[in-house]
């Protein structure tokens, strides 16, 4: 790992063009540590694969990403809550569209986004509600079939379906 000690820092750290070898990368500026890792370190760190962050990347998913003097890619802490949050709504079962719609929701201001952001949580929340209820069915008929199988091992049923009968029971 790599530490370096900036004394002081003029311009952004966003025009600030860095190359290292090894990674993550520690910069303490004005006694703020920033960690850069590169894409295999998020990957790790989020978990999602490389190849999936790659495509988040190309879709401009992760706004606060930067890129160093080789051209590879960086993931400071606000990338890495990025994907977090793309994980957390992929997850959620969120189209890309939709998550890429929030995002840019996101880095507006004002009352109009605001509102726009709720709806699609709202709509969100819908999906997951339909999601975990059906969850909770598929949970309740695995439950049906493990209780007839203690039946069964505990002599207190027979055992007479067919192959296909005995599993779609």
């Amino acid at each position: 790992m790599s530490h370096f000690l900036l004394d002081s820092l003029s311009s952004s750290l966003s025009n600030f063009l860095y190359s290292f070898e090894s990674y993550p990368v520690m910069i303490e500026l004005d006694k703020k540590v920033l960690i850069v890792l590169k894409i295999s370190e998020a990957s790790k760190k989020v978990g999602l694969s490389v190849p999936t962050i790659r495509y988040y990347a190309e879709l401009n998913m992760i706004p606060s990403l930067k890129r160093n003097i080789e051209n590879q890619r960086e993931f400071d802490d606000e990338s890495i809550m990025w994907l977090q949050g793309i994980k957390f709504f992929r997850e959620l079962g969120m189209p890309l569209k939709g998550i890429q719609e929030y995002i840019k929701l996101c880095q507006k201001d004002g009352k109009t986004a605001l509102l726009k952001r709720h709806q699609l949580l709202l709509k969100q929340q819908k999906q997951a509600e339909i999601t975990a209820a059906n969850g909770q069915m598929r949970l309740n008929e695995l439950n049906r079939r493990i209780n007839l199988e203690e039946e069964i091992i505990n002599g207190r049923k027979r055992d007479s379906l067919s192959a296909a009968r005995r599993f779609n029971q």
